[in-house]
C-alpha cells in the first residue's frame, strides 16, 4: 500500500509551539507534543487501516511513536524539518517497517 498525501496540520504545530512558549523545564517538548495526543490521533486516522491489518493498535501505535518525539520536536518546534519528511521518516519507521514482532522494542 502507498503513503496516501496528508496535508500539514497546520493548527496542531501552531498549538504545539504555542503550549512549548509558556512552558519551563525539562518535561515541556513531552508536555507540548503529546498534550491531547493531537498529532498522534491525526495520524493514527490516517494509517489505522494499514496499522491494524499488521495487528498494531491504538496504543501500540503511542508506544511506537513516542520513540520519535526528536524528529517532532524538529517539525513543530525547531522548524528544522518539513512535515513531509516527518511524514516519510514516521510513515517508514512505524507503518512500512513495523510488525507486531517489532513491538517488543517499544515495550
Amino acid at each position: 500500500m502507498h503513503k496516501p498525501p496528508l496535508p500539514e496540520p497546520m493548527d496542531i504545530k501552531d498549538r504545539i509551539r504555542r503550549r512549548m512558549s509558556t512552558c519551563s523545564g525539562p518535561g515541556c517538548v513531552n508536555f507540548a507534543i503529546w498534550f491531547g495526543n493531537e498529532l498522534a490521533k491525526y495520524l493514527w486516522d490516517a494509517w489505522k487501516a494499514e496499522l491494524k491489518a499488521q495487528g498494531i493498535g491504538w496504543i501500540d501505535f503511542l508506544r511506537m511513536l513516542s520513540g520519535y518525539n526528536s524528529l517532532i520536536a524538529s517539525w513543530a518546534i525547531k522548524g528544522e524539518l518539513s512535515w513531509g519528511d516527518l511524514v516519510d521518516r514516521l510513515y517508514s519507521a512505524i507503518v512500512k517497517g513495523s510488525r507486531q514482532s517489532d513491538l517488543t522494542r517499544f515495550m
